[in-house]
């Protein structure tokens, strides 16, 4: 099951943004009040969700500053993919997220909308914390 959230217009340098969701360790203070136990490197992070099982996921790819390729690390119940593309213009940039997610067509039926949701709230996250920068 794949999911994309629409392309925005974000005011500022892709870089800004690069740098933020390049490093897990940067992000700890940027997640939701469900994410518990969370411990992160720079390249590794892991946590739970809402007490269920844990999430493993490592930075596969880095193309400075306009990729960033998340994956699930060993011990995740399901393969995903998350991939962050971030197009740059002229003053501003492009944001894009998309998530590739290894579950049947049932369980997908059932996530399609959480996922989706999820990847429209991390691409205005970069937005906002984009544009706050400037």
């Amino acid at each position: 099951m794949k999911v994309s959230s629409d392309k925005l217009q974000v005011n500022g340098d892709p870089s800004i943004a690069y740098r933020r969701i390049s490093n897990f360790s940067e992000l700890g203070g940027m997640m939701p009040s469900q994410v518990q136990g969370w411990t992160a490197t720079e390249n590794t992070c892991s946590f739970n969700v809402g007490g269920m099982a844990q999430v493993n996921m490592k930075i596969a790819q880095k193309v400075e500053p306009s990729l960033v390729v998340i994956t699930s690390d060993e011990g995740t119940p399901f393969n995903f993919t998350l991939a962050i593309h971030l197009t740059p213009g002229v003053g501003c940039f492009t944001s894009q997220v998309e998530a590739e997610v290894g579950v049947n067509l049932v369980m997908g039926a059932m996530i399609k909308g959480q996922m989706q949701k999820f990847v429209d709230t991390m691409n205005q996250q970069i937005k906002a914390f984009t544009e706050a920068q400037m």
